[in-house]
């Protein structure tokens, strides 16, 4: 198969356990978009929280962000193909959220919200590994439920990040609605998104638009939010850090994100190993 596109997670996958792009990573991105193949972020992150992605990797120049529910173009520095959530769904989750110990997040198509005392509470809410990065990205206000009942801009994605993740779980029972997919991230998050809205959804937009068919394209993940692209894409590629039932949804396994996974998934552009 001449495969032209490749999806790439972020968390998990791109970047290692410290969060870094590893230098073979950056080295299989250039030698493939150097041979004409197209590489993509498809990512839960919002675009504020790609700076280091893109400064990194100029050679990108889409993303699928906010698990599907938005594009983005990095050249022209352009959101697009939005699907928000609807206000009465936001307002129930909100409703929700604030009678339990969560730390709400409004993902928007240019910003990325969270309380200001909940910064604070990171590693409370399992997301302390995300300190640096959310000190740079995040609009901090001060009240949350505010902000949301008053925002005006649409709302793409709602991260409920958890201090414990059996209580995600009764989220997950007290939310479940056709309206709205839900989907497990990190260690205890809960992401909300429109109907329909996916990873996979995302990258089938992405293709109708550059006009590469999704049988043409690999996806590489490591997580839940990963599956939907996974068996969107002719070639779903799963990282050896995936729990095992991502990487069942996987045609194919490769190391894990400390031992060049992503750049092995990556060369598979160039049809390496495909036949082993």
């Amino acid at each position: 198969m001449n495969y032209q596109l490749i999806a790439l997670d972020l968390d998990g996958t791109l970047l290692n356990s410290r969060k870094e792009i590893p230098e073979e990573a950056v080295r299989a991105v250039r030698t493939v978009c150097a041979a004409g193949k197209t590489v993509v972020f498809d990512t839960g992150r919002a675009v504020p929280e790609l700076a280091e992605q893109i400064a990194a990797l100029p050679e990108v120049r889409y993303a699928v962000f906010a698990s599907g529910a938005g594009l983005y173009d990095i050249r022209e520095r352009k959101a697009f193909g939005l699907r928000a959530i609807p206000d009465t769904d936001i307002k129930r989750i909100m409703s929700l959220a604030r009678a339990k110990d969560v730390m709400p997040q409004l993902v928007l198509p240019d910003a990325d919200v969270i309380q200001v005392s909940h910064m604070e509470q990171l590693e409370h809410f399992n997301m302390g590994v995300y300190r640096p990065m959310y000190e740079k990205a995040m609009t901090l206000v001060p009240d949350i439920w505010a902000f949301a009942g008053s925002c005006r801009e649409p709302v793409l994605k709602l991260n409920l990040y958890h201090a414990d993740a059996a209580e995600r779980i009764r989220t997950r029972e007290q939310l479940e609605t056709p309206e709205l997919e839900l989907v497990y991230s990190e260690i205890s998050s809960l992401e909300c998104s429109a109907e329909g809205v996916s990873k996979g959804s995302g990258l089938e937009q992405l293709c109708r638009l550059l006009d590469i068919p999704a049988s043409s394209c690999i996806a590489v993940g490591d997580a839940d939010n990963d599956i939907p692209m996974l068996r969107a894409a002719g070639l779903g590629v799963a990282m050896g850090n995936a729990p095992a039932h991502v990487k069942t949804a996987a045609d194919r396994i490769v190391s894990d994100l400390d031992h060049g996974g992503c750049a092995e998934a990556i060369l598979l552009l160039l049809n390496a190993g495909l036949d082993s």
